[in-house]
């Protein structure tokens, strides 16, 4: 799109040392089309000669003289190459105060430094004038009159210093390069400065060019001016920009961290090994496992990412704001959360959805030793995040080098600059499946499953189910009833494709191809292809009414103005259902939809079983020939309910060498099933099975065996010392994958954490294994209220003779071939704790 000529206030040769000014061309491409190379150029009205005739030759009065400015301190030495360096430091703020986060009161040490964190303030709103121009990513390296180039704001501006006879122009965007064309009067006296080309054309005309990158300043030209004409336009980033910037970063600093620490750890490249080495030398710490290089950031994608450089917060914030980088600063709320460009939407709404419980967010980075030790590693650069993957429990070690743009992350953020845990959480996942590329689609309930090791199911085929029948509609609600009433997380999903989330653009998604999914999601304020969490789940029999309230993180367009919107007449109309329900109508981020809407512009989603206080068991063990190396003898003394799961390695980890970014089709996956069995008659050491795991985790089967392909299956089941003691069997479907040498085609031995191989079935039946044939590893959990030993559970490591007819899908078998294993790993993870503890021995 092109813009009119957007000069503000009156033309002043005073002010712009020119008789004349014409900004005659001012354009910006379109902000939904980012990757558009070299937007059209149009025409628009110039602002005519106000003073003299540019043919005409002029004598110009020296300007008035004022005051010699301030100096100001001089600023540190450049740390970067990401960046042209800064010639002037930073105009310093007004004073600091504390930030509006409480230290937990679970947290008396203070882990993360919250109690000492403040916030600038740079100017008081009071003493701000209207016509301010507030700058958002940075600040003009230079002095002088501040003039808007564009009609929007936040992109190009240009600075005259009167003083100094100078001209200059900032470019306060991130996503765009602009290039400054001024062609001058041929009778002006000028000089091209720093990086401007000066030229002459036919007419003897002066033609001046630049391109002002993201926060920097260009001086342009020194002089007097006899009369201009400006053309300006604004281009996406190049890939030249991307490619210099990277290069000189990796010269400038990234090498010389790294060789240092090769100087003293020669070719060991172990995250743990090197940290250590870092924290003895005191040495920055450089995560030569996840280094900061393209591989890091495209490996595996389906075509070649943009060179991106990589810099450390130190080196992209102000000078004052480095003591004050905190992983918590501005509170945890799903607001917080920038997307940034990656792509990768469905782990950040895990992210916004798992902000909904800001202790279980903190929980994920506290350090396994304590809270010291997290302050020395921070200290270096060294951020530690807790996942559960592929079953296990896991700290995963990165250091704080970013993909950047100027004085902002390329990918996810947080709103405070100075805040990391966002932007942290994203490099540690992407180290965890190997590069930023590998996250780029996925299941936002996977994602939360991967933060909070608590299974999750999808409830999509029930939803459409719903969306055509009353009774379908009616179940799905009071299962949604049950759940939230249970304390798990419910997600929704809207149809359609996220839109590219672009600094400086509006986000809004492009229904040029699907005008039928453009009038569905008319009027919601939501996004395409995002994920919403349910805050809650309310009916009114009486009224007939059914109602969700959802997290709105994302707003896109109008608030929403359908039924139970903000200003819908019913809130008045049933006083009762707004008290009950809590209504606030100056509340923006969240919003009420009845059943009916829910079911119209939304097309699935997903619950989430997970509660912070609940106690987590693992088992890794493996299948050769498709027989387990483990089963479980459980006993009970009360009743009680627990959840039981059983994980397949991620596949997505194991697939950066294919090419492909996409996430892996389950089909892909071993097919695995839980049995759950008991005695046909007490004391008997005959078995039969009780239970099946299935799709539904809420309802595992009695009378069919499933074997799903996916990347977990779990069951909640209900245990009674009546009917023990139970016999918990894993399963492995027997194909032409998944028997004998040809397992699957994975060399999991190098692709996965060799504790996945601890309990390996060679271990377990060292005479019975078959040295040829490949072992394919999972992981068994086992999820309850309580420790077990509070609930009276016991749950002992058993191995049983893989001739046994259970593995022929008989619903009785023989026990008499069950024994006692050897001491297994496991690992138990506590309520109150961000990490698990590694144990042996023969039962959890």
């Amino acid at each position: 799109m092109s813009y009119p000529a957007t000069e503000a206030g009156d033309i002043s040769n005073d002010s712009i040392f020119s008789d004349s000014m014409e900004f005659d061309r001012a354009e910006k491409p379109e902000q939904d089309d980012p990757n558009q190379e070299n937007p059209q150029e149009e025409e628009v009205p110039q602002h005519q000669d106000r003073y003299v005739d540019q043919d005409q030759e002029q004598s110009f009065p020296e300007p008035e003289q004022e005051p010699e400015p301030a100096a100001a301190a001089a600023p540190p030495p450049p740390t970067a190459g990401h960046m042209k360096p800064r010639k002037t430091a930073t105009k310093p703020p007004q004073k600091w105060v504390p930030v509006d986060l409480a230290v937990p009161e679970d947290d008396p040490e203070d882990e993360f430094d919250i109690g000492t964190a403040q916030k600038p303030l740079y100017e008081r709103d009071e003493e701000a004038p209207a016509d301010k121009i507030v700058f958002q990513n940075g600040e003009p390296d230079i002095d002088g009159e501040i003039t808007n180039c564009f009609k929007v704001p936040g992109l190009l501006y240009r600075i005259v210093n009167r003083k100094t006879k100078t001209w200059a122009f900032y470019n306060d965007s991130l996503p765009y390069q602009v290039v400054v064309t001024c062609t001058f009067g041929k009778q002006s006296k000028i000089e091209a400065l720093d990086n401007t080309k000066l030229t002459r054309d036919e007419n003897g005309d002066y033609i001046a060019e630049v391109t002002v990158y993201p926060c920097e300043t260009e001086l342009f030209v020194k002089g007097f001016v006899n009369g201009f004409k400006s053309k300006l336009r604004a281009d996406p980033l190049s890939d030249d920009y991307f490619s210099q910037r990277a290069t000189a970063q990796a010269e400038q600093s990234i090498q010389a961290e790294i060789d240092a620490i090769k100087a003293i750890a020669g070719d060991e490249t172990d995250s743990e090994a090197i940290l250590q080495i870092c924290l003895d030398n005191d040495l920055p710490f450089v995560d030569l496992a996840f280094p900061p290089v393209q591989s890091s950031i495209e490996a595996g994608a389906g075509k070649p990412f943009k060179q991106l450089p990589w810099a450390r917060p130190k080196m992209y914030l102000k000078p004052e704001q480095v003591d004050q980088i905190r992983l918590f600063r501005d509170g945890i709320s799903p607001g917080d959360v920038n997307q940034g460009e990656l792509g990768d939407c469905w782990f950040m709404c895990a992210v916004a959805a798992i902000a909904e419980h800001p202790r279980s967010v903190m929980q994920m980075f506290r350090h396994p030793k304590g809270p010291e030790y997290g302050r020395r590693e921070r200290a270096i650069g060294a951020y530690r995040v807790t996942f559960n993957k592929n079953g296990l429990w896991r700290s995963v070690l990165v250091d704080d080098y970013l993909p950047v743009i100027a004085t902002s992350p390329k990918f996810a953020h947080s709103n405070d600059p100075c805040e990391m845990w966002s932007a942290i959480l994203e490099k540690a996942y992407a180290k965890l499946l190997q590069s930023y590329a590998m996250i780029q689609s996925g299941d936002p309930v996977q994602g939360l499953t991967d933060m909070t090791g608590s299974p999750s199911m999808r409830f999509d085929d029930p939803f459409e189910e719903a969306q055509s029948s009353g009774g379908a509609s009616a179940a799905l609600f009071k299962k949604w009833l049950e759940w939230k009433n249970e304390g798990y997380m419910l997600l929704l999903t809207t149809p359609g494709k996220a839109p590219a989330i672009i600094p400086g653009s509006n986000n809004v998604p492009d229904f040029k191809d699907n005008p039928e999914l453009e009038e569905q999601m008319k009027g919601t304020s939501l996004l395409t292809g995002h994920a919403y969490a349910v805050l809650d789940v309310r009916e009114f029999p009486k009224e007939n009414v059914q109602l969700i309230k959802i997290r709105n993180a994302w707003k896109n367009g109008p608030d929403w103005a359908g039924n139970w919107s903000n200003t819908s007449p019913l809130w008045n109309k049933h006083a009762n259902i707004a008290a009950e329900c809590g209504f606030d109508p100056s509340e923006t981020n969240a919003l009420w939809m009845s059943m009916e809407d829910v079911l119209r512009h939304f097309e699935g989603g997903g619950v989430h079983f997970h509660k912070s206080d609940a106690m987590d068991y693992r088992v890794p063990l493996t299948f050769s020939n498709c027989r387990p190396s483990a089963v479980f003898h459980i006993e009970v003394a009360e009743p009680t309910d627990v959840i039981l799961t059983l994980t397949n390695v991620d596949l997505r980890s194991l697939i950066v060498a294919e090419g492909s970014s996409d996430g892996p089709d389950n089909n892909q996956y071993p097919p695995v099933m839980l049995s759950l069995c008991t005695p046909v008659s007490p004391g008997d050491d005959v078995f039969k099975v009780k239970l099946n795991s299935s799709a539904n985790t809420m309802a595992p089967s009695d009378s069919t065996w499933t074997f799903l392909q996916a990347r977990e299956i779990s069951m909640k089941v209900h245990l009674d010392p009546e009917e023990g003691p139970y016999l918990l069997v894993p399963r492995l479907l027997e194909t032409e994958t998944t028997s004998g040498s040809s397992t699957i085609g994975k060399p999991y031995e190098q692709l996965t954490n060799p504790v996945h191989f601890v309990n390996n079935y060679q271990r377990s039946f060292p005479d019975a294994a078959d040295s040829d044939s490949k072992e394919i590893p999972v992981t068994l959990g086992v999820h309850s209220v309580l420790p077990l030993e509070d609930l009276k559970v016991q749950v002992m490591f058993r191995k049983i003779q893989g001739s046994n007819s259970v593995f022929d899908n008989f619903p009785k078998f023989p026990t008499d071939d069950v024994e006692e294993a050897d001491e297994l790993y496991y690992q138990v993870k506590e309520s109150d704790k961000s990490f698990a503890d590694e144990r042996m021995g023969n039962m959890l």
